[in-house]
């Protein structure tokens, strides 16, 4: 029998001495994804560091939370369960006693960070953000998506005055979801389409990704996929996906220790002469003229 993945990156933040009187403290940022297999146990079985099914909890901080894929339902002080699904900000406050859980038969995916906010800041939140207002339906956002694995990354590679740096991405994405929830209703269905397609290219990174399982899993033709792609982006999805994984490739030649030769393994391409032949043709420079000197204009700072 087998039973549900559980996959989860989950990484705490070190708190500098200079950090710590900021002004907001955060605490965790990741990555939940819970896929299907061919046989399914109960939803009363998934245990999470952050929640038991179906069991009240307290919170002692905030827990902001992006569902892009599955179905849940969230009940607040024992009240009526509102039902949350894709496309869906959950934002717990502290102290407010909440229940929290998805569905077994319905693959799951959310990002979520957790924080601490001073006085100040807390009263600032809770105005954007009052009781009625913590279930946002923001549709797929390929920028949120982008600003979560952002900040996942500074925590993993342990940038300097990380939490300096993760409070203003916190606050980029707070300013994101309350601009998105006014426009959300403006936006027309195919454009949602195309964000959840970025969603997916974001998500798969690291994987050679057929443009034509993407368009299949949008329920789109590839050729109707395609058309509209280029139409809102002015880029073919191919060559989207390709200009991300040259943007990640940047992060790592600059922030870990990974050889080129890694990471364009890690990153799928082809091959390590395909990679150099687009990084060079993308950047004007090649990989390891890119390293060297974004590395030696740092190093003079």
């Amino acid at each position: 029998m087998k039973n549900i993945e559980l996959q989860s990156e989950f990484k705490n933040v070190v708190i500098e001495d200079n950090d710590i009187h900021f002004g907001l403290t955060i605490n965790s940022i990741g990555f939940k994804s819970i896929l299907l297999n061919e046989n399914r146990i109960k939803a009363s079985q998934i245990k999470d560091f952050r929640y038991q099914y179906k069991k009240g909890s307290v919170s002692d901080e905030f827990k902001l939370i992006y569902i892009t894929n599955g179905v849940g339902y969230v009940c607040f002080d024992n009240m009526v369960e509102v039902e949350i699904a894709t496309g869906m900000i959950l934002l717990i406050c502290p102290l407010q006693k909440y229940t929290y859980y998805h569905l077994s038969d319905i693959e799951w995916k959310e990002y979520f960070v957790r924080f601490e906010a001073g006085n100040e800041y807390y009263q600032m939140i809770r105005r954007f953000f009052p009781a009625d207002k913590l279930i946002i339906d923001i549709g797929f956002n390929e920028e949120l998506v982008k600003l979560f694995n952002r900040a996942i990354d500074v925590v993993i590679n342990g940038l300097k005055s990380s939490q300096v740096y993760l409070s203003g991405m916190l606050f980029y994405m707070l300013g994101l979801i309350i601009s998105e929830s006014q426009n959300k209703t403006l936006e027309k269905k195919h454009l949602q389409l195309i964000e959840q397609g970025k969603i997916i290219f974001n998500e798969n990174i690291c994987s050679d990704l057929k443009m034509e399982d993407v368009a299949a899993k949008l329920n789109l033709s590839y050729s109707s996929f395609r058309i509209n792609f280029k139409k809102y982006t002015g880029d073919t999805p191919a060559k989207y996906f390709t200009s991300l994984k040259i943007d990640k490739a940047k992060q790592m030649l600059l922030e870990t220790a990974y050889s080129i030769k890694e990471i364009s393994f890690m990153l799928k391409f082809s091959s390590s002469e395909h990679f150099y032949k687009l990084f060079k043709k993308s950047t004007g420079s090649t990989p390891k003229e890119f390293r060297t000197s974004k590395l030696q204009k740092s190093n003079k700072l």
